[in-house]
């Protein structure tokens, strides 16, 4: 447990504030992206630019509880304690959708998981 001193607003937030399922979570990020197209003139020069296909992808990296350690598969949902921060245009997504996991064994130190998981404005359950 971290103690903090300083006044109010000058603090920054330290650590991760809710412990995940399955996961003794040590890092968690969320990256808000987009696609986008521009329209060109004759001379090549961007005119018009538009954007469109807002998603999060949600990374979470930890190590392996002793018990009830992450069950979830590929291209199911997965249920976040903490929500990802909203900077899409539009809102997020009702459904996190898991792209990939990996489990880490190595000889001198924990068990390791890394889950990659899509979170789509319009896509529901």
């Amino acid at each position: 447990m971290a103690t903090q001193f300083g006044a109010s607003g000058s603090k920054g937030v330290f650590g991760i504030t809710a412990a995940e399922t399955g996961i003794l979570a040590d890092t968690i990020s969320y990256s808000s992206s987009q696609e986008s197209k521009v329209v060109r003139n004759i001379t090549g020069d961007t005119i018009g630019k538009t954007f469109y296909d807002e998603r999060i992808e949600v990374s979470i990296s930890g190590f392996v509880p002793d018990a009830t350690a992450f069950s979830g598969t590929l291209a199911a949902a997965i249920t976040l304690v903490t929500a990802p921060t909203d900077y899409l245009k539009g809102s997020v997504g009702t459904i996190t959708i898991i792209d990939s996991v990996t489990r880490t064994h190595t000889s001198e130190d924990f068990q390791k998981l890394d889950i990659t998981a899509m979170n789509h404005p319009l896509i529901t359950a």
